[in-house]
């Protein structure tokens, strides 16, 4: 045979396709959005998530339209054509991913589905794929075909052999909440005892943009949404979400990212024209990375829309905070953090001086000591933000991070102890600091926390932590501080002494997840006792404060 032909490996092409689902979030959303995506008309659809960790198994259940076993066939085609969409019906489903997800993170996958009073299993495992030692069609181990039912339609996914260390049953319901957040309103999704729903952030305004004529011919007559969050957000709740036909590709804040108050913007547009495009390079690809492809010429054009509109509603409140952090009101509420910073950060100063001598007599004695748990080492520590420069600040701690003289090394070896007064950034402060970024170009967090006193809405939590800043937000919306400041002001001792107590509760739970970041926890009880521990420690430093 001379004609050349492009040929594939099927077993060794599914097994490469699953390297793209790496942990329990992605693959439990592949197979949840599938129960959410195909449903009968008028059923609302309802998917259960069974996480079950101490048998290394998942399931997931829902009561869409099921698959015959044509449906089952064609589910097994390797990049096959989607049904719907070749039905013209728009819908996440494009890549034929699903045969492979189960495979990123365990050994068997196995479905049961029901259609029109027909049941059909089938199983495919990992050995069988491994196994194969040509490019011919892997064989699908048929369980059950068409068997007479009364039930209604549905499917069932189980995944077993499951690799993980352990399930991250809070991290799934998250990653599906948030997935959520735009999808229709009557759709039901069960985390073992947990109803995962999507509750937008308080938004303090709203506004839109029209996409310019210069851009229709790309992107068409869209509309951009930019809202301000009342409260900081999450960070994976930040800048601008791009659908199209409402199918979420990409949340991004480009060249806003990182930049002062960018942690308070959200919004999004839909772009039907990302969905419909065929040029090359395309605007996304079968990763489900939610990252949408900037050389793609409808891509460049959505950012260059959306950038600038992100960037001025960032200016903007950039000024009103600082008009508003100049009223006399503000000046006073910042007096009280002032306070509230020296305490935590006098304790947080002496913690990481007990944690980094634990860690140097590990390492001393020989004692293995996680990457995880070293020492740091690198320039300043964990600060970006230090002493000396042209920025207003003032002084949180009494002196910087070690240098890697404090693991053991020889004079000279790496950066030496920074001697300078730790600093946090303050307008109206009268000691100066700089910042410094990290070798990626994103700024390292300062050392110490700060206090910021803001208006959240009554709907937000008293208050919240931003990690990579080290912010603690106190909430004056909330109905119990709120009530407190009902006929006071900031100095009265009502206020005051409440404002101490969710300041060092919300330090205390911020530290103790700090550690558990770092992966200092081996016990479910250890940071319980941490918070504990911390929660007295700071009461006690503060109790001057209370008189």
């Amino acid at each position: 045979m001379t004609q050349l032909e492009v040929r594939s490996h099927v077993a060794r092409d599914l097994l490469q396709a699953a390297g793209l689902f790496k942990n329990d979030r992605l693959t439990v959303w592949e197979y949840v959005s599938n129960g959410l995506d195909y449903v009968d008309p008028g059923t609302s659809p309802v998917v259960k998530v069974r996480l079950d960790g101490g048998h290394h198994r998942i399931t997931i259940e829902d009561n869409g339209r099921g698959m015959d076993w044509e449906g089952l066939r064609n589910f097994f085609v390797m990049h096959g054509e989607n049904v719907d969409r070749k039905a013209g019906r728009p819908g996440r489903g494009r890549f034929g991913t699903g045969k492979s997800a189960a495979f990123g993170i365990g050994d068997v996958l196995r479905i049961t589905t029901a259609r029109n009073g027909k049941r059909s299993r089938v199983e495919l495992r990992r050995n069988d794929l491994e196994s194969m030692q040509s490019g011919d069609p892997v064989a699908v181990r048929t369980i059950e075909r068409e068997v007479a039912i009364t039930s209604a339609n549905g499917t069932m996914v189980e995944i077993e052999g499951i690799h993980l260390r352990s399930l991250d049953q809070a991290g799934v319901i998250h990653y599906i909440e948030r997935h959520l957040a735009h999808w229709p309103k009557d759709v039901t999704v069960l985390v073992n005892n947990h109803q995962c729903e999507f509750a937008e952030p308080p938004v303090e305004r709203v506004e839109t943009f029209v996409s310019p004529a210069g851009f229709r011919r790309l992107i068409g007559d869209t509309k951009l949404t930019v809202k301000v969050s009342k409260s900081p957000l999450e960070d994976d709740l930040r800048g601008v979400s791009i659908y199209s036909k409402g199918i979420w590709h990409e949340t991004t804040l480009l060249a806003s990212a990182g930049k002062e108050m960018s942690e308070f913007i959200f919004g999004e547009i839909d772009v039907p024209a990302l969905d419909d495009d065929k040029s090359a390079p395309p605007p996304f690809d079968l990763s489900r990375s939610l990252r949408l492809n900037a050389d793609n010429e409808i891509v460049r054009a959505i950012y260059a829309f959306i950038g600038p509109a992100i960037e001025k509603v960032r200016t903007e409140l950039v000024k009103e905070h600082q008009e508003h952090r100049a009223t006399e009101d503000a000046k006073r509420l910042r007096q009280q953090a002032r306070q509230i910073e020296n305490i935590i950060n006098q304790d947080f100063d002496a913690f990481r001086k007990r944690l980094q001598k634990v860690k140097a007599a590990a390492a001393a004695t020989g004692v293995d000591v996680s990457e995880s748990e070293k020492v740091e080492s690198t320039p300043g520590g964990d600060d970006d933000f230090l002493y000396g420069g042209e920025e207003p600040a003032v002084v949180v701690g009494a002196t910087g991070s070690p240098g890697t003289t404090q693991e053991g090394g020889r004079a000279g070896d790496g950066p030496p102890r920074r001697l300078n007064p730790t600093v946090a950034p303050d307008s109206e402060g009268t000691e100066r600091g700089h910042y410094e970024k990290r070798e990626n170009g994103q700024p390292q967090r300062r050392g110490g926390f700060s206090i910021e006193f803001t208006n959240q809405g009554k709907e937000s939590d008293r208050a919240k932590y931003q990690a990579e800043t080290r912010t603690i937000y106190v909430n004056l919306d909330h109905p119990q501080i709120a009530s407190a400041l009902k006929d006071r002001d900031s100095e009265d001792p009502v206020f005051r002494r409440l404002a101490y107590e969710v300041a060092f509760s919300e330090y205390s739970i911020a530290l103790a997840s700090e550690l558990d970041n770092r992966g200092e926890y081996i016990d479910a009880s250890d940071p319980i006792v941490d918070i504990r521990e911390t929660i007295n420690r700071v009461a006690r430093a503060a109790a001057a404060l209370y008189a």
